[in-house]
C-alpha cells in the first residue's frame, strides 16, 4: 500500500502567496473601477453631452456617426450623430483617412460654450457590428 508524501510548507506557502497576488489584483481593479468615473465608459455619445453639464476645462469623448465631414488640408469639421443629438466638431490636425461621411468616429478634445468640441484627436472607429443599409438608415439618417 503506496500513500502519498504530504505536501511541503515551502510549496503550498508558494501556492498560498501566488492565489492571494491574483485576489488582490482582481480588487484591486475592482476598486479602481468604482473610484475612477468614467474609467469604464470609453466616450460619451452626443445625447448624453447634451444632456450633462460639461465644464470646459473637462477632457471628453464623444463618439458618434460622422456626418457633413468637411476635410481640408491640416484640418476637418465634422458632426458626430447619435441619430437623436448632434455634435460639432472642429480639428487642427492629421485626419485618418477612414473618417468619412457614415462612420463611427470619435473626438477627444474640450467642448467650447456654443456647444462645438475643439478636438485634439479624432479616430475612425472600426464597426464592430454588421447592419445592412437599410439598418443604418433607418438608425443614423444616412
Amino acid at each position: 500500500m503506496q500513500t502519498e508524501a504530504p505536501v511541503k510548507r515551502p510549496q503550498r506557502l508558494r501556492w498560498g502567496v501566488g492565489i492571494s497576488l491574483v485576489v488582490l489584483g482582481i480588487a484591486g481593479l475592482a476598486f479602481w473601477a468604482v473610484a475612477s468615473p468614467g474609467a469604464l465608459a470609453y466616450y460619451k455619445t452626443p445625447t448624453e453631452v447634451s444632456a450633462q453639464h460639461i465644464d470646459p476645462d473637462q477632457n471628453i469623448r464623444v463618439g458618434g456617426r460622422v456626418r457633413d465631414l468637411d476635410r481640408r488640408a491640416g484640418f476637418a469639421g465634422f458632426t458626430l450623430t447619435d441619430g437623436k443629438r448632434n455634435v460639432r466638431i472642429s480639428y487642427h490636425g492629421e485626419v485618418p483617412d477612414t473618417l468619412k461621411n457614415g462612420t463611427d468616429g470619435v473626438a477627444e478634445g474640450h467642448l467650447q460654450p456654443d456647444g462645438t468640441l475643439v478636438a485634439s484627436g479624432v479616430q475612425a472607429k472600426c464597426s464592430s457590428k454588421f447592419m445592412t443599409k437599410k439598418d443604418k438608415s433607418k438608425k443614423f439618417g444616412t
